[in-house]
């Protein structure tokens, strides 16, 4: 039977066997696809998918086919691979000679490299079993080895913006590894300025992975290290405001907002950044003119487009907003809500939700009313849901004062009096 056709039953003898049947199963199939001639690509390109969109591959497995796949690919190509040797790198790299070092070949591996990544550069997903682990020698890294060959062995056949895309995906594995190895090996011991190089890699990670929160933190730290020239301080402190704006409404942004209030050096920053701190520390309304300004000194990935429509800042400027409310308003409804947000009533309100969900809003929805009435304030049942309040949609009711009668003011000399006549009968000692 041919190979080809005959793939698919192959792999799912090998993958019913036990594991470390398992493994030599794969490994032989895989040195009898390398010895075919002509090199089978429909073939290997279905052994690579086997393992690459697998949810239920085991690492070890996994791992130990994978690298000598990828042996087999950069045999004779100028590339710095490091793999796992198991003993067999050699085997697995003359087997990749012989299938792919000629004319014939060079095109065989190339489109057996387009044909296991295409899917994923198509659907622009991650591969499914690459995500399961962060170790060296996991499918991330052959990932990471084979789109390095794909975008570097055929320019012709990819775009910029895919190739792009490839190594934007590559950085962003391999930063996580190296940052998670580099943190087992920071030691207090370790020379100040290496540390201080960790510390301000993390700050960035942090904040290029929208965890503004903690590089906000991460940031005003590095700002007070003396170390530092002055202005490199003054430009960490101006990316800690900036990053604690952008960090999503709540009590750990209130905090990071207060404690950046309280630095004096924030009053020598540009005037707009202390604006937006205090607006978004004292939950005032903020109105897009504001946000503007505050948006020219915004980074690239800081104007990253997230899910639900909008930027970063336009979300945490939405958010924001929302909490603003609740400092002025008993119940708004989600149409007036809208309108200040810059959406439409069912993006308002989900925008609600998922804070009130998350944990960052004390706030209830009544859907019948279309209304959002907040906890921290007096909520007052109305059948007239829509009142006034400046045509938002919103109902205020004022508590009436109650009156003081003058003996409750002057219970104090009341009670001052009866215990004095107690004293003086000599009812206590």
């Amino acid at each position: 039977m041919d190979i080809d056709s005959d793939i698919d039953a192959r792999l799912s003898a090998a993958a019913g066997q036990g594991q470390r049947e398992r493994v030599e199963g794969y490994l032989s199939l895989l040195a009898e696809l390398l010895s075919t001639k002509p090199v089978p690509v429909q073939a290997l390109i279905k052994f690579g998918q086997h393992f690459t969109t697998s949810t239920t591959m085991a690492m070890v497995v996994g791992s130990r086919v994978l690298d000598a796949l990828v042996a087999a690919l950069c045999a004779g190509l100028q590339l710095d691979v490091d793999i796992n040797d198991n003993g067999d790198k050699e085997k697995w790299t003359q087997l990749g000679k012989q299938a792919f070092d000629n004319e014939e070949g060079e095109e065989a591996r190339k489109a057996v490299i387009e044909g296991v990544l295409e899917p994923d550069l198509a659907e622009g997903g991650g591969l499914v079993w690459s995500g399961q682990g962060a170790d060296e020698h996991s499918p991330r890294r052959w990932w990471a080895v084979s789109s390095t060959m794909r975008t570097g062995t055929d320019r012709r056949i990819v775009t910029d913006e895919d190739k792009l895309a490839v190594y934007i995906k590559i950085v962003r594995l391999l930063l996580e590894t190296y940052f998670s190895r580099a943190q087992s090996l920071i030691q207090p011991s370790t020379d100040h300025k290496t540390q201080l190089e960790f510390r301000l890699s993390h700050a960035r990670l942090l904040d290029y992975f929208a965890r503004f929160t903690e590089a906000a933190q991460k940031y005003h730290e590095i700002s007070f290290d003396t170390a530092i020239d002055t202005d490199d301080r003054a430009h960490m402190l101006a990316a800690a405001v900036t990053t604690s704006i952008l960090a999503p409404a709540g009590p750990p942004r209130q905090r990071m907002l207060a404690s950046l209030n309280r630095d004096e050096r924030v009053q020598s920053l540009p005037p707009h950044l202390g604006t937006m701190l205090k607006k978004m520390l004292l939950e005032y309304i903020v109105r897009p003119e504001e946000v503007e300004e505050f948006e020219r000194g915004l980074e690239p990935h800081q104007r990253a487009i997230v899910e639900g429509g909008g930027t970063v800042l336009e979300r945490a400027i939405r958010e924001h907003n929302v909490g603003a409310c609740a400092k002025v308003y008993d119940n708004v409804g989600f149409d007036a809500l809208g309108e200040l947000l810059g959406l439409d009533a069912t993006a308002a309100e989900a925008t609600a939700r998922r804070m009130i969900e998350q944990g960052r809003l004390r706030a209830w929805i009544d859907q019948p009313l279309g209304l959002l009435y907040f906890e921290s304030r007096n909520v007052h049942d109305s059948a007239d849901a829509q009142g006034t309040a400046g045509g938002l949609g919103i109902e205020r009711t004022e508590a009436p004062i109650e009156p003081v009668s003058w003996s409750e003011r002057s219970a104090d000399n009341q009670v001052e009096a009866l215990a004095a006549t107690i004293q003086e009968r000599g009812l206590v000692a």
